[in-house]
């Protein structure tokens, strides 16, 4: 594990580096529920976004063989934005398609990113370079 932090213009901003293995989701709570934490988040939005980042690590780590995942974290008004990225393959499906065949099925694909649909009050994806960045957001004032 490398922690690269915080970066950006304000310690609002914080980014950490994990290896692709089965560690980082465990890796990943820890530094969410540090950060949220020293941003005075509320404890039940802090434990949404551990939630969420787990899910989101897990998927990265269980669907590409990334030797590094990326997390990124960024307090905004209102909300703190999620991102983990992965280094491929890309999904063969949009991740919102995935969602949709999932629905509320118990197959094994799918359920992590419908945790993430009823978690975030938004979230998407976004290319990076062959891989993938899976952004969320949660309000940090209690609403979704």
């Amino acid at each position: 594990m490398t922690p690269i932090e915080p970066t950006g213009p304000t310690p609002d901003h914080h980014q950490y580096a994990f290896d692709g293995d089965t560690r980082a989701p465990a890796q990943a709570r820890d530094h969410v529920r540090e950060a949220l934490g020293s941003w005075q988040v509320p404890e039940d939005t802090v434990e949404a976004a551990v939630l969420l980042v787990s899910e989101l690590t897990t998927n990265a780590v269980k669907h590409t063989r990334s030797p590094r995942i990326g997390l990124e974290l960024l307090r905004r008004e209102g909300e703190v934005e999620m991102a983990v990225q992965d280094s491929g393959p890309r999904p063969v499906a949009p991740l919102r398609t995935i969602l949709t065949q999932a629905g509320d099925t118990w197959d094994e694909n799918g359920r992590g990113l419908g945790i993430v649909h009823r978690l975030a009050s938004r979230w998407g994806t976004a290319e990076a370079g062959t891989g993938l960045k899976v952004w969320a957001a949660i309000d940090t004032d209690g609403t979704r």
